[in-house]
């Protein structure tokens, strides 16, 4: 059967929706028979009236952030439901995994005076699923605060309950149902996911879904006698934790007493008495039994020992428990008791294998020693010391490596994932967190070591990686549970010893057939290219990029590749030379139209490395040319072929949402042999004529890239200016064109005289330059319509784009324009076009803003004043509080934030607790105001900026943990 906890967060408003059921136990004998159901119904629904209305004041709709991934749990918001346990220290019971094992935000809405009160967590049980908040019962200034009593002793098959809570996003829900069975197994959600055992649940018919977790399972008499927990998502079952051990940890609690819990790593199975016969259970044994737990239907069995616990190699699976310390005992509740009584002591444990009555020495184990209180956070990742849950989830041994809760940016690289533990980091074993710590804080940034991990669910491979030390992007730290304030408190670990310093290498190539024509001399004029993005910004959703980049300048270390490789500044670039060589790259200049990206590298790295002179043709490509492909695979396998130029034409890429770089305003080369790798095309000669690159489609499914010859001589300017040492300053039209045919610009009003003056200036090309769009906020925006067509520049026919993109190094261009059939002259300035993308980002509230990249600027034609969100994170006060990606913030409490620096100060006198009141206006022009609360401790305010020579500054500030 498949289940599923029903905690999975929906928006939806207050509801209360009473529902009567059936209880004829609650309602006194009839005086006639005709009355019998009359009264009955009448008698019941007074009762369970009275008693909910005095209850749901004690009801609390709970709101959570799980701010990191940490052990079972995923970084996320969504809500639940709890209950008022005791009115005096202001503490509500709910779930496990609403309280979570990790850190977490949570605040709660009082049902009846619906007024928001703070919840602090104070207690997480390690193995079933309930845990504590605590609020400031000062703080509630307009209810008589309440509590439900709680009473396990009262739970009987028959009975009939109320399940009152936050169901399925509604702020209070009444959900009855009758209680069918007070011995069911505990439900299993899956691998790697929180579980419960040795305890029954309890069973009803109640169709309880999300948002109902932590609701209090009430009887006519208005006392919890359960604990709602999960359910079965294929029929309408729920299943609900009876309270014996929530009642002895309240008590503790209220006391101020610490909380013993033991195990044995052991999880027991409650089997009826025909199956543990099957087991060997002799007859005088079950005689016994029977006759000391006369309701007795089972007992208990060992269904599974955890690798090196307390009872390894000691107790096996089939054991049937008889006694400890010579009592016997059949209920999980006796044995948890024993357990909890007898941390760090030893149990006599008698158990029946087989025919055979064994005696065993057995010592208690701390259960909270084993359940992880801190947590390492590194190049983005979330690491800590294996739980028993995960343990016991995948039959592995506690200890002997670091879980991985989140591979964040730096081990995600490496091609490890969530749930993998790490042995061994630079070749040194790290078995505990401390260990790990130990290491990493002698790793140099940029450092690539080895690494070796196995996932938990296969533990059989063991598998080695390189990972590249991040101490640039992202911080590290330590997190460790404070029981008291409920907050993690985080500790600075040492800073990096310095940047990893790449040695110089020499490598050769490899030696190609004569056959293969010239292209074999390009291959060592290619490389390969990686591009590692740290934070998800200008619309890019992937972090790993890679392509082929040519090497033109051998001298001073450049080399060219198409934006698939590198889409934006903020990065990670690594080269690979002759597959032999990793050195990094920096980026130097990024068209903002045309599909391409300029490196540079140390050329000391590659020592006595041979690298080609390569030589750029001005000569355009055309239909029917004879080329040479030469490409390289990812594996590094070089692809020469000889091939043709079967069409140069334009194409089109799809709008993506976000909305991301698209090449625009250029013809692609297409081969009768094409090949899903990138190169170079030549010619007979040797010299390059086209990139054959990749360009970014932007698919939902499949392949993300199509290939397409891009025409070198777009490129030679740059290179050459570049050279010198001069970054160029690039004018151009910031417009989409597109080619529309003769015929329809006729209908449009062309006449006769300019269809002439095309056709005789370009004998192969019969088509006139339309616009499609502009880009919002330029000057060609505000001169400019979409539709009108383009007729000449200068007085001279233009026909392809490179008629009006060549004009780089002017400022104005004159332009002859067809607009609703009549001829107009426009000089129209050109744009001064940026030689990077985004260099400053902005963390707030878990939230990323930048300023708007281009593409936002081509997709809308008017851009809010404000600065925008690109991303919000999972599990942050934005998700919790409605900020959405993809919206302009323009105002923060009434101030204007037209700019990051204007919202930086705005944001940065919000203390921790309060709210920050955010004007938005949306994609879709909706405007919406959202007041999100401000986190200090997890997602304080931080700021990353690339200098001119696309390095981080590191001034005070470029990166804080504060507000």
């Amino acid at each position: 059967m498949d289940l599923d906890n029903k905690d999975l967060p929906e928006n939806g408003d207050a509801n209360i929706l009473p529902v009567v059921g059936d209880d004829i136990d609650a309602a006194p004998a009839p005086d006639q028979l005709s009355d019998l159901y009359d009264s009955r119904e009448s008698g019941k629904k007074s009762q369970w009236e009275a008693t909910l209305k005095k209850i749901i004041p004690a009801i609390v709709s709970i709101r959570f952030i799980t701010v990191r991934n940490f052990d079972t749990e995923q970084q996320r918001a969504s809500q639940a439901s709890g209950f008022i346990v005791d009115k005096t220290r202001g503490i509500v019971l709910t779930n496990r995994h609403v309280v979570t094992p990790g850190p977490i935000l949570a605040e709660g809405i009082l049902n009846e005076s619906k007024e928001e009160i703070q919840l602090t967590p104070i207690y997480r049980d390690p193995v079933h699923d309930f845990g504590f908040y605590k609020f400031d019962v000062n703080t509630v200034k307009y209810m008589k605060i309440v509590e439900i009593p709680l009473a396990p002793e009262e739970a009987r098959v028959g009975i009939s309950i109320r399940v009152v809570g936050n169901d399925s996003g509604e702020r209070l829900s009444i959900l009855s149902g009758t209680l069918a069975r007070l011995d069911r197994q505990a439900p299993s959600y899956g691998p790697g996911r929180f579980n419960d055992w040795n305890t029954f649940y309890y069973q009803a018919a109640s169709m309880t879904s999300g948002g109902s977790s932590g609701s209090p399972v009430i009887n006519v008499d208005g006392k919890a006698i359960a604990l709602n927990a999960g359910g079965a998502t294929t029929s309408a079952s729920s299943f609900f934790l009876p309270l014996d051990r929530v009642v002895r940890v309240l008590k503790l609690i209220q006391n101020g007493e610490p909380i013993p819990r033991g195990t044995i790593q052991t999880i027991f199975k409650f089997s009826p008495y025909d199956e543990v016969k099957r087991l060997g259970l002799d007859s005088e044994t079950e005689e016994k039994i029977r006759s000391t737990f006369v309701d007795s239907t089972g007992m208990l069995v060992v269904g599974q020992v955890i690798p090196k616990g307390p009872a390894d190699g000691l107790l096996e699976s089939g054991d049937i428990l008889l006694r400890v310390n010579g009592d016997s005992l059949i209920n999980f509740v006796d044995l948890e008791e024993r357990f909890d009584s007898n941390v760090h002591s030893n149990l006599t444990i008698s158990v029946q294998r087989g025919p055979a009555v064994k005696e065993l020495t057995i010592n208690v184990q701390d259960l909270h020693a084993i359940t992880p209180n801190r947590y390492v956070e590194v190049g983005g990742a979330i690491l800590h010391e294996l739980s028993y849950q995960m343990a016991r989830s995948y039959m592995v041994a506690i200890g002997g490596g670091v879980f991985v809760a989140s591979a964040g940016y730096m081990l995600h690289l490496a091609g490890i994932s969530r749930r993998c533990l790490i042995t061994t980091l630079n070749n040194i074993p790290v078995p505990t967190l401390d260990e790990f710590v130990k290491v990493m804080s002698s790793l140099k940034n940029n450092q690539r070591v080895p690494i070796r991990y196995h996932h938990l669910g296969d533990i059989n491979k063991q598998k080695i990686a390189l990972i590249q030390v991040d101490r640039r992007w992202h911080s590290f730290k330590m997190a460790t549970r404070n029981d008291v304030t409920g907050i993690w408190d985080y500790t600075e670990l040492p800073p990096s010893p310095g940047e990893a310093v790449f040695s110089p290498h020499t490598a050769s190539h490899i030696q190609l057939d004569s056959s293969l024509g010239p292209g074999r001399h390009l291959v060592a004029a290619l490389c390969h290219v990686e591009f590692h993005l740290p934070f998800r910004i200008d619309g890019i959703l992937h972090q790993v990029h890679n392509g082929i980049g040519l090497i033109v300048d051998n001298k001073g270390g450049l080399v060219i590749v198409d934006k698939h490789a590198v889409p934006t500044t903020i990065g990670d670039i690594l080269l690979t030379f002759a597959n032999s060589i990793i050195v990094p790259g920096k980026l130097i200049y990024l068209h903002q139209t045309y599909n391409y990206a300029v490196l540079e590298y140390d050329t000391a790295l590659l020592g006595e490395t041979f690298v080609p002179e390569v030589t750029l043709s001005e000569k355009p490509l055309e239909m029917g040319d004879s080329v040479h492909l030469v490409a390289l695979s990812k594996a590094y396998q070089p692809l020469i072929r000889k091939t043709i130029v079967t069409n140069v034409r334009q194409f089109y890429v799809s709008e993506p949402l976000p909305p991301a770089y698209r090449s625009t305003n250029i013809e692609g080369i297409e081969l009768e042999n094409p090949v899903n790798h990138g190169g170079v095309l030549i010619n007979d000669e040797g010299h390059v004529q086209a990139l054959y690159a990749a360009y970014t489609k932007h698919a939902q499914k499949g392949r993300n890239e199509f290939y397409l010859g891009m025409p070198i001589d777009v490129v030679i300017p740059v290179i050459e200016s570049l050279k010198r040492g001069i970054v160029p300053e690039l004018h151009g039209l910031e417009v989409e064109l597109t080619y529309a045919q003769v015929a329809h610009a006729r209908l449009l009003g062309m006449g006769d005289a300019w269809v002439k003056k095309i056709e005789t200036s370009h004998s192969s090309r019969r088509n006139v330059l339309l616009l499609r769009r502009m880009t919002s906020g330029t000057a060609a925006s505000e001169l400019l319509r979409e539709g009108d067509i383009i007729l000449a520049v200068d007085g001279t026919p233009a026909t392809t784009f490179m008629d009006i993109m060549r004009h780089t190094d002017r400022e104005v261009l004159n332009l002859t324009l067809l607009r609703e059939g009549q001829e107009l002259d426009i000089s129209v300035p050109l744009s001064t076009l940026s030689s990077m993308a985004t260099t400053r980002i902005l963390g707030w509230s878990g939230a990323i803003f930048q300023p708007p990249h281009k593409a936002v600027y081509q997709s809308l034609k008017s851009v809010p004043s404000g600065v925008f969100c690109s991303v919000v994170y999972d599990g942050s006060p934005a998700q919790m509080h409605g900020l959405h990606p993809l919206c302009w913030v323009t105002q923060v409490n009434d101030t204007p934030t037209t700019n990051l620096d204007e919202f930086h100060a705005a944001v940065k006198g919000i203390k921790s607790g309060e709210f920050a009141r955010l004007k938005c206006v949306h994609w879709n022009r909706f405007v919406r105001v959202v007041s999100v609360r401000v986190d200090c401790h997890y997602f304080g305010t931080w700021e990353i900026q690339l200098g001119e020579d696309g390095e981080k500054l590191d001034y005070p500030g470029a990166r804080v943990t504060s507000c």
